[in-house]
């Protein structure tokens, strides 16, 4: 069987495998259903029978925080935050991040996929949360040339509701990243020096 479409069919919905992927990769976070919708893109009536079924199962659970957060003219307030977050001691909450995680090099096939449409692209290396490191400042870096950004603003808003991770990227030029390549770049040297991957390179990259 193909891997598309195999959790989905597992745990009942897209929605389902989703909210697990959102709630097990941010397990300090409280989401409301409007940050939920906006996590994993999706109408909260694409999910709310979902999430009221974990909540019944006890993988997550009703909690509250109050956050200071930043309002116009710099001005800030304390806003409490009602929502929902994982049950860390839900008990079978390894396996199922476990059996999430073999979901990665598919995702990785998809992300490539789309970012391929996006241009002439040349480059693409992957970094930062997608391989679990914090030591890189974008998560996917894209060079080519005819580059249409919101295509590739598009193909990472799939790929950061499918994964429940928010994602920075950075494009290049071709012939800027050749240049700045030569140079040493220091964006450049960080991302190639930190853990990384590539999944496209027309550029003899090393």
């Amino acid at each position: 069987m193909a891997n598309t479409g195999v959790l989905e069919k597992l745990f009942g919905s897209l929605a389902k495998v989703r909210l697990l992927r959102l709630f097990i990769l941010n397990p300090e976070d409280i989401y409301d259903q409007k940050m939920i919708a906006a996590r994993v893109d999706l109408k909260p009536l694409q999910f709310t029978s979902d999430l009221r079924a974990l909540e019944d199962i006890g993988f997550i659970k009703r909690s509250s925080r109050v956050v200071t957060v930043e309002e116009k003219n710099h001005k800030f307030k304390r806003k409490k935050i009602a929502g929902y977050m994982l049950a860390r001691d839900f008990a079978y909450l390894n396996e199922v991040a476990q059996l999430l995680a073999s979901e990665t090099p598919h995702a990785r096939k998809k992300l490539l996929t789309s970012l391929k449409s996006c241009g002439k692209v040349n480059l693409i290396v992957i970094a930062g949360r997608l391989l679990h490191e914090d030591g890189s400042k974008v998560d996917v870096f894209v060079v080519g040339d005819t580059l249409k950004k919101t295509k590739i603003e598009k193909a990472l808003r799939s790929m950061e509701a499918d994964l429940g991770k928010e994602l920075i990227y950075a494009i290049m030029a071709t012939q800027e990243f050749q240049y700045r390549h030569g140079m040493y770049d220091r964006f450049l040297k960080d991302l190639f020096d930190n853990p990384h991957e590539i999944l496209l390179n027309k550029l003899g990259v090393n």
